[in-house]
């Protein structure tokens, strides 16, 4: 469990953010048919997110700023925070979930990596209940962070924190700091993003570290993929028609129409009112193969 001393909420102000009214989740069609009929969202590890090479940059960035900090301390200070920069390669031990969200409804980066290369939907979550759930289940909503200046000061508040941290405990206890802090490093990390992905305006849904027997962790093999992921209710199974998803955008599909008549059934079926369904206003059509 994270110390007092070691905490994400001390980082809150560098990702304080009052979210807009709705965040679009961008799934293919099979994704908007899971998050319906099971009335639940999947949070993936972040191992198997489509690019983890964002946890190397997080990672790779602090690294580096711990090293030119620990040449300016004394010897024991600077060895321990070396060593607790080194220790994050480890990183996949870790079971931290997430989900993506964006401001954009209808972006073609997004239809292209996220929709099916625009057959697939941008569900629109209304944010208000979106914090609802995620403070039930202990998650995080989180806007990513893209300028190389802030992941400075994040990475210089982690180290002033980490070494107060070790400076009101004994040495003994230095293996706990580091584990408390790695909790709280890979937290951050899924949020810090290059500056060239800016156009996103991306937020997550960050869990804390779930242990593997946690009731809602669950292994997905598909073909020859495999990954763990975490399931969090959207609503009660006896609620009513639900608010959580008021608006939708069909991709950029040969027959959007189509689509749209089938998430209207699909919506109303279980128990999701949906007041808005827009189709995309971008000129793309993946090429047929």
């Amino acid at each position: 469990m994270t110390s007092p001393a070691i905490s994400i909420d001390r980082l809150a102000s560098a990702f304080d953010a009052t979210p807009p009214g709705h965040l679009f989740h961008y799934t293919d069609l099979e994704g908007v048919k899971g998050i319906f009929t099971s009335r639940t969202l999947w949070l993936s590890k972040f191992t198997a997110t489509n690019d983890i090479s964002e946890i190397k940059l997080a990672i790779e960035h602090f690294q580096g700023f711990a090293a030119r900090k620990a040449r300016a301390l004394d010897s024991a200070e600077g060895t321990f925070l070396r060593k607790a920069a080194e220790q994050l390669e480890g990183f996949r031990r870790t079971n931290i979930c997430l989900a993506s969200f964006c401001e954009q409804h209808d972006l073609l980066s997004q239809w292209r990596s996220y929709g099916n290369d625009g057959r697939g939907v941008a569900l629109g979550f209304n944010c208000a209940r979106l914090l609802e759930v995620a403070k039930a289940n202990g998650l995080r909503l989180l806007r990513c962070v893209y300028e190389p200046a802030e992941h400075e000061r994040i990475s210089a508040s982690l180290t002033d924190m980490l070494l107060e941290a070790r400076r009101a405990a004994a040495p003994a206890d230095d293996a706990n700091l580091v584990a408390s802090f790695n909790d709280v490093f890979l937290r951050v990390a899924p949020v810090i993003k290059d500056h060239r992905f800016g156009e996103e305006r991306e937020w997550r849904l960050v869990s804390s570290p779930v242990a593997f027997d946690h009731p809602g962790i669950i292994a997905v093999m598909k073909g020859n993929q495999a990954s763990v992921k975490l399931t969090v209710k959207l609503t009660g199974d006896s609620e009513g028609m639900s608010n959580m998803i008021p608006r939708v955008t069909i991709g950029p599909t040969l027959d959007p129409h189509n689509v749209s008549d089938a998430i209207d059934v699909l919506s109303q079926r279980n128990g999701f009112h949906i007041s808005d369904i827009g189709i995309s206003e971008i000129p793309y059509r993946r090429i047929a193969e």
